[in-house]
């Protein structure tokens, strides 16, 4: 499955997406389970004399690096980063929940019935407009690809 745009595509082009969070944490998920094969808290460190990114406690080659940059690149992601970012990304997606209270009836068929509780507000009541600007970043990093090649439906304003 491609993960990444042919063009960049920035939040500002989505509207609302059902199901959004669910998508992410199953991102999330797949990349925490990715992480965890690699056993408790692996650190990994390069060694540019070597070129060979390794496991810091046990020494042993985690990867081979042939181009300038990549080990670098794989030592900042390594299991325990990867990790990290798993546990802040469900803590952003846990702030901005799902509301389907009182919907503004100003907005009619421009709706999505459903709103985020923390951002999407109108005089005290959430708007229920889609998914805030937030969880679209969020989804964006995750790599929410564009109309005709979604991983979700998306529906455009």
């Amino acid at each position: 499955m491609k993960r990444t745009p042919k063009t960049p595509v920035t939040v500002a082009e989505w509207d609302t997406t059902p199901g959004l969070h669910e998508w992410i944490e199953g991102e999330v998920k797949r990349r925490e389970q990715a992480a965890r094969s690699h056993g408790e808290g692996p650190l990994w460190e390069y060694d540019e004399t070597l070129r060979t990114v390794r496991d810091a406690e046990g020494g042993g080659a985690v990867a081979h690096v042939f181009l300038d940059g990549t080990g670098d690149h794989i030592m900042l992601n390594d299991p325990d980063a990867v990790l990290r970012r798993c546990a802040a990304d469900r803590k952003i997606l846990a702030a901005h929940p799902y509301t389907t209270r009182v919907i503004n009836p100003a907005y009619g068929k421009h709706t999505a019935g459903f709103g985020c509780e923390t951002c999407h507000d109108w005089d005290g009541v959430p708007e229920g407009r889609g998914n805030c600007a937030t969880i679209l970043a969020l989804a964006e990093a995750y790599g929410l690809e564009p109309v005709g090649e979604t991983d979700v439906e998306v529906i455009r304003g």
